[in-house]
């Protein structure tokens, strides 16, 4: 819709007074747009929430408590069941019908799952994942839509890899650290690892002209804290470390010494995610 001045806002489109302004039903429009979505195979529930835009307290209802977040297995395999149909059956078919010829799955840190798995839930989760990525069955095969691209460590691609080829799936598609899709990343350079310190302290700055610097670390702190290593998980680690300390002793400035200081006095931080630890300490 154009605005008075003559520019588009493309957010108006879902502005239900605007609409209305413009002698635009709302209440048609979501009609149209559910019955679009019938049409394309989308289920009933789902449609109707995709084509009012209340999707998110749709899938909250499917749940007594209102929570998005999966109980663990196998207390939640009802719900494991009914998630899989909504993202590979029902969302796929509702965004190709937005015009999406496809879109790209990711999944971080899949070894927090296939890690903790005995070999046999490994070799059942190769058989789903394949069911629903590779094998005839749901509309995300039947399009070839989701591009899945998975990042975890060495080891557990290869009992993955394990698991995927012991459930049939290598014939359809290759899945191991060997595979001309496998991409093994480099550790970060040392000016790498100073990008993503810098990236990480600019996102909390209070002092905007700082941004892009290397404040509150002196030039020798900073190089003495991406040489300690530059693995980006024990990169952040250290560096929680080392703002908690600045923090907690009054450091204005972290040079070397104050990085040393905190690394080797500080106890093991666990470390679940590349940012955890930074965020809290700043």
């Amino acid at each position: 819709m154009v605005n008075a001045n003559g520019s588009t806002n493309y957010d108006n489109l879902l502005n239900a007074e605007i609409l209305e302004a413009n002698q635009i039903s709302v209440a048609d429009l979501d009609a149209r747009i559910e019955q679009t979505l019938l049409k394309e195979r989308v289920e009933r529930g789902p449609a109707r929430a995709l084509a009012n835009g209340g999707f998110e307290d749709y899938l909250r209802g499917l749940r007594r408590d209102g929570n998005l977040e999966p109980y663990y297995v196998p207390r939640d395999t009802k719900g494991l069941e009914y998630s899989r149909h909504l993202l590979f059956n029902d969302v796929v078919r509702y965004l190709r019908a937005a015009g999406y010829a496809g879109g790209y799955l990711f999944i971080d840190d899949i070894e927090n799952l296939t890690d903790q798995m005995a070999r046999r839930h490994r070799l059942q989760f190769a058989k789903e994942f394949g069911q629903c990525t590779v094998r005839p069955g749901y509309a995300n095969t039947e399009h070839n839509f989701f591009s899945c691209v998975l990042s975890t460590h060495q080891s557990s691609a290869t009992s993955l890899a394990q698991a995927w080829n012991e459930a049939g799936l290598s014939a359809i598609a290759r899945l191991d650290p060997g595979a001309d899709t496998a991409v093994e990343l480099p550790l970060p350079t040392a000016d790498q690892a100073r990008a993503i310190i810098v990236a990480h302290i600019d996102h909390y700055r209070i002092n905007p002209n700082e941004r892009g610097s290397i404040a509150p670390f002196t030039e020798d702190g900073m190089n003495e804290l991406v040489g300690r290593t530059s693995h980006p998980r024990y990169l952040l680690v250290n560096a929680a470390r080392v703002v908690d300390h600045a923090s907690g002793t009054g450091i204005a400035a972290i040079d070397a010494n104050a990085v040393k200081a905190a690394v080797d006095a500080s106890a093991p931080m666990p470390a679940l995610g590349f940012t955890d630890g930074l965020d809290d300490a700043l």
